[in-house]
Order: C-alpha cells, then sequence, then structure tokens
C-alpha cells in the first residue's frame, strides 16, 4: 500500500512541476526569434526584460534597428505596422504588428522608414553601409502632447 501512495505523490508532483513549468515554456515561445518577410530577415520584441536582453543579443546582426515609443515617458509601445521603401517607393519590407524594438536585416541602401501609432504616420530616412548599424526612434508624443 505504501508503493501506491508513493507511486501517487510522485504522479501528483510530476504534474505539478509541469504545470509550474508551463508557463515558462509558454513564455519562451514567444521570445523574439528571427523570422522572414519575403527575403527579408527580422525579429521584433522588447516586451518586458527578458525579450529586451535577447534582443540585445540578436541585434549584431541587423543592420538596422528600429524603436517604438510613445509619450513624455518613453512608453515602449507595440502593434505598430512598419513599412520600409527603397528610393524607388518599392516596399522591401512590411509588418503588421511591429513590438517596440525592430531588427531588420537589409542589404547596403537608401531607405524610406515608415511606422503609425493612433493614426499618426512618421517617415524616416536611413543609409545602410558598411558594416556598422544605424538605430531609428520613432517617437509619438501622443493626442494630448503629452
Amino acid at each position: 500500500m505504501k508503493t501506491v501512495h508513493i507511486a501517487a505523490a510522485s504522479a501528483l508532483l510530476a504534474v505539478g512541476a509541469a504545470a509550474i513549468a508551463a508557463p515558462d515554456a509558454g513564455a519562451n515561445a514567444d521570445r523574439p526569434v528571427e523570422r522572414h518577410a519575403g527575403s527579408v530577415a527580422y525579429v521584433t520584441g522588447g516586451i518586458g526584460k527578458s525579450d529586451q536582453m535577447t534582443m540585445r543579443r540578436l541585434g549584431a546582426a541587423y543592420p538596422l534597428h528600429i524603436v517604438l515609443s510613445a509619450r513624455k515617458d518613453d512608453e515602449f509601445i507595440a502593434d505598430v505596422p512598419v513599412d520600409i521603401r527603397d528610393p524607388k517607393g518599392r516596399t522591401v519590407f512590411h509588418i503588421d504588428k511591429a513590438d517596440p524594438l525592430l531588427d531588420v536585416k537589409l542589404p547596403e541602401g537608401k531607405y524610406i522608414v515608415n511606422a503609425r501609432f493612433e493614426g499618426v504616420g512618421e517617415s524616416q530616412d536611413v543609409l545602410l553601409a558598411g558594416k556598422g548599424s544605424q538605430t531609428l526612434y520613432f517617437h509619438w508624443k501622443g493626442r494630448d502632447g503629452a
């Protein structure tokens, strides 16, 4: 009879441990990973410290870094559509819902980066050249000026 209780207790512990570990596994699934939009590789994340650390670690491989924030406290924002075009106006990259940090692998060249938040669009030009990287900061003050 003791064996049955020990086996039952072991099974309960295993189920409990799996339940405790499950949120971690889910969180890892949402961590930033490289994705592709056509031939362009990118990674987006930055929600929470773990994401930010992952983005910093992965960022060295990407020549373009985009930071999205709003309001006077520079709060990170997400679900921002970002569109990157070449000088002839052709879209070379698009994402419907970028997280606060977006890193994009593009070949050397000139690009126009557009982002939109709460109906307000911003645009910036960028030149990617050499082995370095460029960081663009998109910041929206908000409708009330805050």
